[in-house]
């Protein structure tokens, strides 16, 4: 047996490689490596290069310390042998994969899964704003790379078991994903999966695990301790210091008016009406279309178009106006000084992506966009104050096999490269002095993103995924988590969408349980009031037009939830959040606090009566005094 120790470790293993079992030493949880979970596939070109269908054993073969504090673990992966290399570090444990270039590992799991012993287990997911898994719900086995509705928005997997938790966090995070998955014996599972790079994994991974109590707070805030020490986090305060205009955010309704022309709605009357409502501030989007080819039609009509003199008006009475940015793709109409950075897939294609009716789009290499937005700033929409990004957070990194594309000349570009042009692209706005936002929250960008969209509701009982908010217990005071703009409180068209296997639903068309929500997690509400959307009809890609007015009952329903939120925004906004706690068995009472000393309670549920503690008031059954769907603060 191989044993190293510190004051907060003690890691164990088998001199075949097998049994490797971590002990929290503060805690007394032993956590053991599930070898199950450990998998490898062979490299794919697809032009994602992503892993697909099942993942082969990965096989322990041998282990060694052959340094102090180290160990070694080497696996086979078909004809290739693999080594793993654990370091004990005061803190943490570190957990590295040596740079190879055998061309037949497309990905590998890194470190693997974790069991705690003799203690039942709950996983942390950081899908959306976070789930809770205990691991009900059917067997599957789904594997999902970063943001993407469904993907990961950051870069951890949390462990809970009864006495302590294990927080395992990917540190190259630009060529990975995450498997999870249930099997017929009811284990459960998630795994980091580090893939190729260009075909090969020709650079050396790390990942790292680290001990907390067992505890969803304690778990989020460990990562937030780790992401503060790496210089990944701007605090609100630092970043209106360079930018005041984020001042404004704070107490603002998210307010979406529809991508297509409405020409029977009055904008800027419209806006006034919100006003005299009671909403002092307010971020409206889109005004505009920022794209490569403007002539596009989207439920049979244009794209919004505001005139300069409806945006200055609009801004006259306090509020903020975004383009909807949207250069992650083009159609085959745009100029060819555009389609000539068309990424390429592996075998020099050029890549399909959305369609509307029968147009189109194919998507761009990212290593454009930030010369387009630089000048888009200047030309098309310099009256704007915010900026919104359609997608550019919320796809993976890829990668761009073109060779004659200026900024990757002679080489395909990597996901990496991919990254730091998006980072690059927000930058753009950032000098501008805008406020950023982006489709799906992503912390690869909390330096570069303002905004992250996309949430689940909170349906607790039954469900097997449990929403709890561990985007804003890491970043509140940096970031915020809208919902995505199809999902306002009164917009039912893009809901109700099931995840894979029934696990969650998101959606929107639910008021009073969207702000509740917005209400746990100090974040601000987000109403479609007026102005025109298309939806797609159910027949492949055709599409029909649907509009909101300021009068509609729906509308006005949602306004009345939507206020108090905002106002709870405008005095929590830039707070750090503190403390989460599920306080019914169910899942459907839950409350939240922040820095300046707030507590929010939020009842799910249509059945629940009783009190919190230390909050003023009573969480009352049916529809008396709070009711379902219902928050209150403290």
């Amino acid at each position: 047996m191989i044993t190293l120790h510190n004051d907060n470790f003690t890691l164990t293993c088998t001199e075949s490689g097998r049994g490797l079992a971590l002990t929290d030493r503060r805690r007394g949880t032993r956590w053991l490596l599930d070898e199950k979970s450990l998998g490898w596939q062979a490299a794919s070109h697809s032009p994602w290069g992503g892993p697909g269908g099942d993942l082969l054993p990965l096989t322990p073969l041998s282990a060694c310390s052959d340094a102090p504090g180290q160990l070694t673990i080497t696996y086979q992966a078909g004809e290739v042998t693999l080594a793993s290399r654990f370091t004990m570090h005061e803190t943490f444990i570190e957990v590295s994969l040596p740079a190879s270039t055998p061309e037949p590992i497309g990905c590998v799991t890194l470190p693997g899964s974790f069991i705690p012993e003799g203690e039942r287990l709950k996983l942390l997911l950081p899908i959306m704003q976070g789930m809770l898994w205990d691991g009900r719900g059917p067997a599957l086995s789904a594997i999902r790379g970063e943001a993407s509705h469904q993907g990961f928005s950051m870069a951890f997997a949390g462990f809970l078991a009864e006495r302590g938790g294990l927080l395992v966090t990917a540190e190259t995070r630009d060529d990975c994903c995450w498997w999870y998955g249930k099997d017929a014996e009811s284990r459960f599972w998630v795994a980091n999966l580090q893939i190729a790079s260009l075909g090969t994994m020709r650079y050396e991974r790390t990942a790292r695990i680290y001990a907390a109590d067992a505890d969803i707070t304690a778990i989020a805030r460990q990562y937030r301790r780790k992401v503060i020490e790496q210089g990944r986090f701007k605090s609100w305060a630092e970043k209106i210091a360079e930018r005041p205009a984020l001042n404004r955010i704070f107490g603002a309704l998210m307010c979406y008016i529809g991508y297509c022309e409405d020409n029977e709605v009055n904008y800027v009357e419209s806006c006034r009406k919100l006003k005299a409502y009671g909403f002092e501030r307010a971020l409206l989007y889109p005004g505009r279309f920022n794209i490569y080819h403007q002539d596009i039609l989207m439920g049979g009509v244009p794209a919004i178009n505001l005139s300069r003199a409806a945006i200055e008006a609009i801004k006259s009475l306090g509020y903020d106006m975004a383009p909807w940015s949207w250069l992650n793709e083009a159609l085959p109409a745009s100029p060819e000084e555009v389609k000539r950075l068309y990424r390429r897939s592996p075998t020099g294609e050029i890549i399909k992506h959305w369609r509307i009716d029968d147009q189109q789009w194919y998507l761009m290499c990212y290593s454009h966009p930030q010369d387009f937005q630089r000048r888009a700033l200047q030309e098309s929409i310099p009256e704007m104050t915010w900026d919104h990004f359609d997608v550019l957070a919320c796809v993976p990194p890829m990668e761009c096999y073109a060779l004659d594309h200026p900024r990757h000349l002679g080489r395909p570009a990597t996901r990496s490269d991919d990254r730091q042009w998006v980072r690059e692209t927000f930058r753009v706005d950032q000098q501008a002095g805008r406020i950023v936002s982006s489709e799906n929250f992503n912390d690869a960008y909390i330096l570069e993103q303002d905004f992250g969209s996309v949430k689940a509701w909170p349906q607790y009982g039954p469900w097997p995924f449990w929403p709890v908010p561990l985007t804003m217990l890491v970043y509140h005071d940096a970031m915020i988590h809208s919902w995505w703009e199809l999902h306002s409180y009164n917009n039912p068209w893009r809901g109700r969408t099931s995840a894979q296997n029934g696990l969650f639903e998101y959606g929107g068309g639910r008021p009073r349980l969207m702000a509740a929500m917005d209400a746990l997690m100090g974040c601000p509400p987000d109403v479609f009031p007026f102005g025109a959307q298309y939806g797609y009809s159910g027949h492949g890609t055709e599409t029909f037009l649907y509009k909101y007015r300021f009068e509609d009952p729906e509308v006005q329903v949602a306004l009345k939830a939507a206020l108090p939120v905002a106002k709870l925004h405008g005095r929590i906004g830039q707070q750090e959040m503190v403390h989460f706690k599920i306080l019914s068995d169910d899942g459907y009472v839950q409350e939240s606090a922040f820095a300046d000393g707030t507590r929010v309670a939020a009842n799910f549920s249509q059945d629940f009566v009783g009190e919190v503690p230390g909050v003023d008031h009573k969480i009352i059954k049916g529809i008396d005094r709070l009711g379902p769907e219902s928050w209150q603060v403290e």
